[in-house]
């Protein structure tokens, strides 16, 4: 009988000192961005205060451009996409097999912003307006901004002119009458003396700015994983919600941004506002937030008409956070 004990104990001790034993396997996980800014702060109050690493994962956030996110998702690259929901369905009508998992903002922070010159929706017929290409966020902007005026697309001149400072650059060089923008380029052109005719912000449009998506083989092969993100990322936005850690959440965001905060401030600080007032307390992907961007996919592409929405969406694992009372926290 004491051979028999002390053999258990020896295999005990053997199973013990082996590399690993007892202790969590840590998964390496890429995180795709579409672009650096404050709309991504979870993911980087996330990385920062070890709310990954606690839970096992050793993260690494990557900025992509915009045509090679989803590339990346599908392919393995990354584990999990930043993005629009737009960019979901346009995968699904191209057949990549991927699906949202969570969001994380709500609302539309852009702005119509005019010449001085221009007093009235009459005065915008037959002008300029800058934006970035006929489908995506400012095209989706320019087409609410003008339902508020009373105004059709084909009454104005929309001009792809490129990103957000391009855009910017061509209204106050009066390359064009007007132009579509969001913050902090919002507050310059307004220094600048020129008009914000419609600003969407305050108007609660029911537009899913941000979502989590994921490839259809990892929610297959790795739900242990995804759970782990999603309860991370959401106690990310909690912590980014709460205005006590203001200054911290200031930091961060000036870190990633790669920016000096003592030179800098009044633009991190606007970001960090900005995105605040636009998180959800309860980070599920609506379906009925949008309905707007099948509008706007459906002038290029029929076919967007025919997308059930909720297939493009897992939302069982905020469902299983919700149930557990993590956003009553």
């Amino acid at each position: 009988m004491k051979r028999f004990i002390d053999l258990v104990l020896t295999a005990m001790a053997v199973v013990c000192l082996m590399p690993g034993a007892g202790a969590s396997q840590t998964k390496a996980i890429v995180i795709g961005e579409g672009v650096r800014g404050a709309m991504y702060m979870p993911a980087y109050i996330a990385e920062e205060k070890g709310y990954f690493k606690k839970r096992d994962l050793d993260s690494k956030i990557v900025t992509f451009s915009r045509s090679n996110d989803i590339n990346a998702l599908v392919s393995g690259d990354i584990q999990f996409d930043q993005t629009s929901p737009d960019k979901v369905i346009h995968s699904a009508l191209g057949g990549f097999p991927v699906k949202m998992v969570m969001a994380t903002t709500r609302g539309l922070n852009l702005a119509l912003v005019v010449h001085p010159s221009i007093k009235s929706a009459a005065d915008l017929k037959g002008k300029s307006v800058a934006i970035t290409s006929f489908s995506g966020l400012p095209y989706t902007g320019l087409l609410l901004c003008l339902k508020e005026l009373g105004l059709t697309k084909e009454q104005v001149v929309p001009l792809n002119i490129g990103g957000k400072a391009a855009r910017f650059e061509a209204l106050v060089n009066n390359k064009v009458a007007a132009a579509i923008l969001d913050p902090p380029y919002t507050t310059m052109a307004a220094k600048e003396g020129f008009k914000l005719i419609v600003d969407l912000t305050p108007l609660d449009v029911p537009y899913l700015r941000n979502i989590v998506a994921v490839s259809e083989k990892s929610l297959r092969e790795e739900p242990r994983m995804i759970s782990k993100f999603v309860e991370a990322l959401s106690e990310g936005i909690q912590f980014y919600r709460n205005s006590a850690n203001k200054e911290e959440n200031i930091r961060i965001l000036a870190k990633y941004l790669r920016v000096p905060l003592d030179k800098n401030r009044a633009m991190v600080e606007e970001g960090y506002e900005t995105y605040r007032d636009m998180l959800l307390k309860k980070p599920y992907a609506d379906p009925n937030a949008m309905k707007i961007l099948l509008d706007v996919i459906a002038e290029s592409n029929p076919k967007a008409k025919n997308v059930n929405l909720p297939s493009l969406i897992d939302s069982s694992f905020v469902e299983q956070l919700d149930r557990e009372g993590l956003f009553g926290k």
